[in-house]
């Protein structure tokens, strides 16, 4: 995949646009682009500075208005790595997230970074042992995409310059410039301890992060049981367009598809483990009892996130938590 081809840019209101990030091996987050009166703000940056920069080179083609603010919806690696390129191309440039995510990105962010960069080489040579034994076409080439993903992941994170949050806040955060509100948001302890959700009142719009995304969520940082109420909270909000921090921008349906899933996931494995069952039965079972309901729902994305794959992961960390 080039870089050309990592995002798909689309308006989506007046003076907003969205960059959906194209299923990647070395996945990035969606970016939403809001004009304000005096520049742009930007919510999230990505797995990494060279996808920022793209994004940075298709804002010239329909802004001439400088980057202003960022905004991390949440401290994982996918949705701040490329922090660093909004300063360098704009001067002095606000990176906002709450009080929790900054501290979350101190303590836990800047050693994940090192821990990628001593787990990325393994996983390379591990690629490349794949690639060597594969015969089949198709497969190559994706296993040598992936090669090529992993070895520039590398190679990036190597020179990377963390570029922390300027500024922070606790549970609200108003920016208003010129006819446009952005309101900043902490609703409760969802797919972190600390997500932000943007919400644009007069547009009827909110940016999520990964608290809603278009596939199965990644619970292993979660809090599952808080979760749901968190969602119950933003449904609330009077908005009718969501853009997510992966997959394509969705309604309100979707948020109570993707409510409904981690409410019942966590009622299905509370009442198996109330019952004495193991983690490896609950595991067998509970896919099973939640596929008429979600299975084809969160399949939209195919072998790229597999739902049947991606729940167990669910169900060990909310078994962990119940249990």
């Amino acid at each position: 995949m080039s870089q050309a081809d990592l995002f798909e840019f689309r308006r989506v209101a007046d003076g907003v646009h969205v960059a959906v990030a194209r299923p990647a091996y070395k996945v990035n987050s969606n970016t939403a682009i809001i004009e304000t009166g005096d520049g742009l703000l930007v919510v999230d940056s990505h797995s990494k500075p060279s996808a920022a920069r793209v994004v940075v080179e298709r804002l010239r083609d329909f802004t001439s208005k400088p980057v202003r603010y960022v905004v991390n919806t949440h401290f994982h690696w996918d949705h701040w790595q490329g922090n660093e390129v909004y300063p360098a191309a704009y001067g002095h440039v606000e990176v906002i997230t709450n009080d929790i995510t900054r501290e979350a990105m101190l303590k836990k962010s800047l050693k994940r970074i090192q821990d990628h960069l001593r787990a990325v080489p393994a996983e390379i040579t591990g690629l490349r042992a794949q690639l060597a034994a594969a015969t089949d076409a198709e497969q190559r080439a994706e296993l040598a995409s992936s090669l090529r993903q992993a070895e520039a992941y590398l190679e990036e994170i190597r020179a990377l310059k963390p570029a922390l949050p300027t500024m922070a806040f606790e549970n609200t955060m108003r920016i208003v410039r010129g006819d446009r509100e952005v309101q900043l948001l902490f609703l409760g302890r969802a797919h972190t301890e600390g997500d932000v959700f943007v919400f644009l009142p007069k547009e009827k719009l909110v940016v999520t992060g990964d608290a809603v995304i278009a596939w199965t969520p990644f619970m292993g940082d979660g809090y599952p049981d808080d979760w749901a109420r968190t969602l119950d909270r933003l449904e609330r909000l009077d908005f009718d367009l969501m853009l997510m921090g992966h997959g394509e921008p969705a309604g309100k349906e979707w948020l109570r598809v993707f409510r409904g899933y981690v409410g019942d996931l966590v009622e299905a494995v509370r009442r198996e483990a109330a019952a004495g069952a193991t983690l490896d039965e609950v595991k067998r079972r509970v896919p099973d009892a939640l596929a008429p309901a979600y299975e084809q729902a969160f399949s939209k994305y195919g072998p790229f996130r597999p739902w049947r794959q991606l729940i167990l992961g669910n169900i060990e960390r909310v078994f962990a938590i119940v249990s």
